[in-house]
């Protein structure tokens, strides 16, 4: 099956093109570009977290999904592996299946820090959705 997204050039940090072909398959799929990148090995999805959050605009929500899965990793170490999204009114309500990292059957691909505003897009298509976003590595 081929990846919903695909990495773009970029001088020092990780660009990344996502497709969607709905607004809530963009957000998950950019979560999946986000761990299938960040981290190696076998992902068990027996534990749950949920997540609420608000943007003031798309772009915003955006943003703030990629620091709050980014955060849940680096403090709680929550690699999720099954996403439920709801996005309504730039509110987002997810329950994540997952696993927590343990360096015995996880391995650390690349270090992502913090997504960017710099060349942030999000298009709508009659195919779906594309977003592009570059993170701080």
């Amino acid at each position: 099956m081929k990846k919903p997204y695909r990495y773009i050039d970029h001088t020092a940090d990780l660009g990344v093109e996502v497709l969607g072909t709905d607004i809530t398959d963009l957000f998950v799929n950019v979560g999946r570009a986000i761990f299938e990148t960040q981290i190696g090995g076998k992902i068990k999805s027996d534990k749950e977290k949920s997540i609420t959050i608000k943007g003031e605009s798309l772009e915003d929500l955006l943003i703030d999904w990629c620091r709050e899965l980014l955060y849940n990793f680096s403090v709680g170490g929550f690699i999720p592996a099954d996403y439920q999204i709801t996005i309504k009114d730039y509110s987002l309500r997810a329950q994540l299946r997952g696993d927590f990292y343990a360096p015995k059957r996880h391995r650390i691909r690349i270090e992502i820090k913090n997504p960017t505003y710099h060349n942030l897009r999000i298009e709508k298509s009659k195919y779906g959705f594309r977003a592009q976003i570059i993170f701080d590595v």
